[in-house]
């Protein structure tokens, strides 16, 4: 899977699976404290983690313009 395929899937996204998304996005968010305590902060530097974060982002966007 490419980088910008995160991307394609949420802008093709219906309904159901932009909810699906959104919801790994909250849990992610919720347990980042338990599963990312690296030091290091590779969340922030990661690209994939970047491109994770923004599709996420618009996830949101697009539900609450729904």
């Amino acid at each position: 899977m490419e980088l910008q395929d995160i991307n394609n899937f949420v802008q093709a996204a219906n309904e159901d699976q932009l909810k699906a998304f959104g919801f790994l996005g909250q849990w992610m968010a919720e347990n980042a404290p338990k599963y990312c305590n690296c030091t290091s902060k590779c969340s922030q530097s990661c690209e994939l983690a970047k491109v994770l974060g923004g599709a996420l982002q618009a996830t949101g966007q697009k539900l609450q313009r729904q």
